[in-house]
């Protein structure tokens, strides 16, 4: 009887702890998929500045001529690949903080 009462107890237990820690991470996924978004967001946003800016310097190289306008087009491509760059980074580096939360 003794031995039927401790597995029992045993068995309760480990129920309780097992909910409990379920429990626990039903919020830890709502902020990891909140924070995804969040980052997706966030990089949408800097996908759509980077086209404006562009477009807006490559406006400005066509008020010039020659070598100024070879020179001014060369650096808003460089701007924006540096541009999309960090931004790939930065959505990177927040998808893999949010996954690290789960």
């Amino acid at each position: 009887m003794h031995k039927l009462l401790s597995a029992v107890s045993a068995m309760a237990l480990a129920l309780a702890f097992s909910t409990s820690s379920i429990a626990a991470t039903d919020p830890a996924k709502a902020d990891a998929k909140s924070a995804k978004e969040q980052a997706e967001g966030n990089y949408k946003a800097a996908k759509a500045k980077m086209k404006a800016d562009e477009k807006s310097a490559k406006a400005e190289c066509k008020k010039l001529s020659g070598a100024e306008k070879s020179a001014c087009n060369k650096d808003a491509d460089a701007k924006e690949k540096a541009a999309k760059k960090e931004a790939k980074a930065n959505y990177e580096k927040a998808k893999a903080d949010a996954n690290a939360m789960k």
